[in-house]
């Protein structure tokens, strides 16, 4: 019987201190803040009163919010809770941790607190309202409450997987025009992106890359697991791919011939929103940006200098040529690996492997909201 990849995960229990984070990074650059938003109706983006209460407003500017081993921050870096006797939703500086347990759903979509995603909005009462208050669901008078649920947006993370801070810098200088769409390079809490300008090809002119599949792209045509606990099995071609500290998995290219893959090509890798994917896709474990954060985690993507095969394993898997470094995953969000010469005609291998205890196991579609990894064509 073949050794189940599956298995082969290493719980990821992680106690990131909120205060550690504070003393030790700058606020303008906090890892993976994020704002909120209410959906319902009502709709809208949740803010805070003078008093801490949460509200919700339909304009900017948007607070700003940092989750860690179960407690929830705003940018004042005071404690959110759910205010025992009323059940209101605000961030005091008063607050303690042990008062409320807040995480993220599923694909870091809905924030739930003590387990559960049921919110309340209910219309301010006194002299002193502001607008739209937020509850759990156990307040007991409910009178005009409407039922909400609020989500995680405009994440904002400290570039933590590049070693080299100078060329960080450059590479966000040369690029930071470009911000369309997050990418895995520097994301700050005003929500500005700059992306890694190209190092791998020796050009006088930088190729413009696709960030997507909407055009031309490649499809992997052999996706290869292997696990360090079994270093010599060969589990063969997979739909799916395992990665975690113990599971590498790697991918074939096959790259055509055409003029239009014979110069520059960019690696990318999609990572939708688990509720976004088409159902032939299924859903996808991700272990969740606390082990990004608190190990420095994230996926390292990395060109080979041979081809692997179907029998290809842990142990005869080849060399790395190229080392793409480390991307630091989140969902909803796509990102450009890397670039290199398109090796028109030829077959390619790129190795994806866990930093920090990083674990991903998805089953690769390019259906819409595609996931996983892919080839593209640059042009000049």
């Amino acid at each position: 019987m073949a050794p189940s990849l599956r298995t082969m995960h290493v719980p990821v229990l992680l106690s990131l201190s909120l205060n550690a984070f504070a003393a030790s990074i700058p606020r303008q650059v906090i890892p993976c803040t994020f704002s909120i938003t209410a959906s319902g109706p009502p709709d809208g983006i949740v803010k805070q009163d003078g008093i801490g209460g949460l509200i919700l407003s339909d304009n900017d500017p948007q607070f700003h919010y940092l989750l860690g081993n179960g407690t929830l921050t705003d940018e004042r870096n005071h404690t959110c809770l759910i205010e025992p006797s009323s059940s209101q939703f605000l961030c005091a500086s008063q607050g303690t941790a042990e008062n409320t347990k807040f995480e993220f759903s599923d694909g870091l979509m809905e924030i739930l607190h003590d387990g559960s995603n049921k919110w309340l909005a209910c219309p301010g009462t006194g002299p002193d309202s502001d607008g739209t208050l937020i509850y759990s669901d156990a307040k007991a008078n409910t009178t005009d409450c409407k039922p909400i649920t609020l989500r995680a947006g405009g994440f904002g993370c400290a570039a933590l997987g590049r070693p080299d801070p100078t060329t960080a810098a450059a590479s966000a200088s040369a690029t930071s025009s470009e911000s369309s769409r997050p990418t895995d390079l520097l994301i700050t809490p005003t929500g500005a992106v700059s992306e890694p300008a190209p190092t791998t090809i020796p050009s006088h002119s930088i190729p413009t890359c696709p960030k997507g599949i909407s055009g031309e792209f490649q499809f992997p045509h052999l996706i290869v697991p292997t696990s360090s606990n079994n270093p010599d099995f060969a589990y063969g071609n997979s739909y799916s791919a395992y990665i975690s500290s113990v599971n590498t998995t790697i991918f074939n290219f096959d790259i055509p011939a055409e003029e239009h893959y014979k110069g520059t090509c960019a690696l990318l890798f999609l990572f939708p929103y688990a509720s976004e994917m088409d159902p032939s896709a299924g859903t996808y474990h991700f272990s969740g940006t606390e082990a990004e954060l608190g190990q420095n985690g994230g996926l390292e993507f990395a060109f080979l200098t041979d081809v692997a095969t179907a029998a290809t394993t842990y142990r005869s898997t080849p060399p790395i040529l190229t080392d793409f470094g480390k991307t630091q995953i989140i969902p909803g969000h796509d990102y450009t690996v890397g670039t290199f010469p398109c090796h028109s005609g030829k077959a390619i291998s790129i190795s994806v492997a866990s930093k920090g205890n990083v674990e991903l196991d998805y089953f690769q579609n390019s259906a819409p909201s595609p996931i996983g990894l892919y080839v593209v064509p640059c042009s000049s």
